[in-house]
């Protein structure tokens, strides 16, 4: 009998980095792979995003309704605290080998909390990123210590789950998931994108993914409109295509300027709660421009060659390649950077930066193959130099 792995997600974006493991798995046959349905998925208002994992066919092992009633900090932590029971529970039943998680969302520590508390050996991706901007950059780095085995992005950040005591033996640089679709849409048109979206995208489009910013001690309504703003000015006749914001809090007031912003220009501005992994790399590929604040304007757009503006801080600490010209959430500033970003002789210096074959996933499958999952339950904690002494 195969052991099985439990996938735990509960966005949109987190799904859409995790299946290219759970097919590669799945593909090598060592694993039974069930999946952790939680929050977001199982809200229509959030999208509804469940309906792209049943249409992948994914085996969905648990349904979570862990999603917060309303975008305050309270509902945040009782959304983490419903999520630990909940998965508790569903490990219990389930009795995996090993939890896998990814990044950096609140659920994550109660679904992370689950798996210690049961002795379940747990995986984490995308460890050891900085983003000073947002509460993820907490909650990424403490997860890291709950974690057992480790699959990283880039050498930088492997060397820093090291620093942090975790044992250079658990710690694999592997690439970014967030790759590994993105290469058949490379080549994406206009014309694609349009197919997909039902909408005349002539004479080209902007997208734009805005979420608040849980650190920035600013009213994320103000910033969101700013942003608009910013994009309005700079964008001449293009098409803007935005995406709802993630379940954080101050989502609501985001939302809101989202909707206000598509309702005062519906020949141009199109809102959609989320577009779905497909959906989002062609219109990604095929765009002008990204702009917003979103770990996708730092890795995937840059590996499509897009420009993308990143604005404000929800990033800050990230590495960045070429092609993006950080901002801040000014109206003025959005404008000045977007024009730049639009600029053909911009676009024609840019290189795409990242590997050649997107092969995280199946990287990670290799890997997992030849680890015994039972001897993770033990973690030793490495000191660093200079640590201890007399």
């Amino acid at each position: 009998m195969r052991p099985r792995i439990a996938i735990f997600t509960a966005t949109r974006a987190e799904y859409g980095l995790l299946r290219p493991v759970a097919r590669a798995l799945r593909e090598a046959g060592t694993f039974e792979i069930v999946w952790l349905v939680a929050g977001a998925h199982l809200e229509a208002r959030l999208g509804g995003t469940v309906a792209e994992i049943e249409a992948d066919g994914e085996p969905i092992g648990a349904r979570l309704a862990t999603a917060p009633g309303d975008d305050t900090g309270a509902a945040v932590a009782e959304a983490a605290a419903a999520t630990l029971s909940a998965v508790a529970e569903a490990l219990v039943r389930l009795r995996p080998a090993a939890l896998m998680v990814l990044g950096d969302r609140t659920e994550l520590l109660g679904a992370a909390g689950a798996a210690v508390c049961l002795g379940v050996p747990l995986i984490h991706l995308e460890g050891g990123h900085v983003t000073e901007g947002a509460v993820d950059d907490r909650i990424r780095h403490a997860i890291t210590k709950l974690a057992d085995l480790h699959f990283t992005a880039h050498p930088d950040y492997a060397r820093r789950l090291v620093r942090m005591g975790e044992p250079a033996e658990r710690v694999h640089v592997v690439g970014s998931t967030g790759l590994d679709d993105l290469f058949g849409a490379a080549a994406a048109t206009r014309q694609d994108a349009e197919r997909l979206l039902g909408i005349d995208l002539a004479p080209g489009h902007v997208l734009v993914a805005w979420h608040p910013e849980t650190l920035s001690g600013t009213n994320p309504g103000d910033a969101a409109r700013a942003v608009l703003d910013g994009v309005l000015r700079a964008a001449g006749g293009r098409r803007l295509i935005l995406t709802g914001p993630n379940a954080d809090e101050g989502r609501e007031a985001v939302q809101s300027e989202l909707e206000r912003f598509a309702a005062a220009h519906p020949a141009r501005a199109h809102l959609f709660a989320s577009l779905g992994r497909e959906r989002w790399a062609v219109v990604l590929a095929s765009a002008d421009a990204l702009v917003g604040n979103s770990s996708a304007g730092v890795i995937e757009a840059p590996a499509l060659g897009v420009p993308s503006v990143n604005v404000g801080d929800r990033q800050k600490g990230r590495l960045r390649p070429p092609g993006v010209i950080d901002c801040p959430a000014s109206a003025q500033a959005v404008a000045a950077a977007l024009a730049k970003a639009l600029d053909p002789r911009f676009r024609t210096s840019l290189r795409r930066d990242a590997p050649a074959d997107g092969g995280a996933g199946r990287r990670i499958a290799e890997i997992l193959a030849r680890t015994d999952l039972a001897a993770l339950r033990r973690k030793p904690f490495v000191d660093g130099p200079g640590v201890g002494g007399g």
